[in-house]
């Protein structure tokens, strides 16, 4: 991971209840967002946790966003740790983070892979789960499982995987940083969907909801207002 930046911030649980003692968020270089990486303490000492979600089918639970390149993920853990040794020494009005600099980088060289699976018979609102997987120049990133397709009045929109926080708000759990590379994905998710004629002519017309919101979708992320953010910034404790 040498060619590889990391922008890594953890946040200590001032009275942990049970083995997690901190939360974590790491950038990579500029590229993507991963929030909700747990430090655990566990029988053989601290270890890292990605983001997770409970399989139902698989009765396990699977890492929702995760570097591809195992020196990458060594190198994430073993920075998490380095930054919670040195915010756990420090007292708790001391900790936080300043303001990151606007994300200016474009991004000619990255590119993704994209995997849509429209559910064949939709009950709720959504009607697809998307796993994307980044490359930085012809190398493996990180990859985001858990992404939703989801209808609205105003048509399909893809939704990155969240949490609820404990008052009750959903996050991001992971994202991209490039506004650009935001709404290529959501025009890939749901292409990906709309092209595979075989999902896309499956029951409710999923296909034709899909097309009608493409267009709506990356509009309206594109002029989404940026939310204001403090000086120094502590994301909301998970649950």
């Amino acid at each position: 991971m040498s060619d590889t930046t990391l922008d890594v911030r953890v946040y200590p649980i001032d009275e942990p209840q049970g083995s997690t003692l901190a939360f974590a968020s790491v950038s990579i270089d500029d590229v993507l967002a991963i929030r909700g990486i747990r430090v655990v303490e566990g029988e053989k000492g601290l270890f890292v946790s990605m983001p997770q979600s409970y399989d139902k089918k698989a009765e396990e639970y699977k890492d929702i966003a995760y570097p591809l390149e195992k020196g990458l993920r060594k190198g994430i853990e073993a920075e998490v740790l380095d930054e919670y040794s040195h915010q756990v020494n420090l007292d708790p009005e001391e900790r936080g983070y300043e303001k990151p600099e606007p994300n200016t980088r474009g991004m000619e060289d990255i590119t993704l892979n994209v995997r849509a699976n429209p559910i064949k018979d939709p009950q709720g609102s959504t009607l697809a789960f998307a796993s994307v997987t980044f490359q930085k120049g012809g190398k493996d990133l990180a990859a985001i499982r858990g992404i939703r397709v989801v209808d609205s009045q105003e048509g399909a929109f893809v939704s990155m995987p969240q949490s609820k926080d404990r008052e009750g708000a959903f996050h991001d759990v992971a994202f991209p940083l490039i506004s650009d590379l935001r709404k290529e994905i959501n025009v890939a998710v749901l292409s990906e969907c709309i092209k595979a004629p075989e999902r896309a002519e499956r029951k409710k017309g999923i296909g034709d909801r899909l097309a009608a919101g493409m267009q709506k979708a990356a509009q309206a992320k594109a002029n989404a207002p940026a939310r204001p953010e403090a000086a120094k910034t502590r994301p909301p404790a998970l649950d």
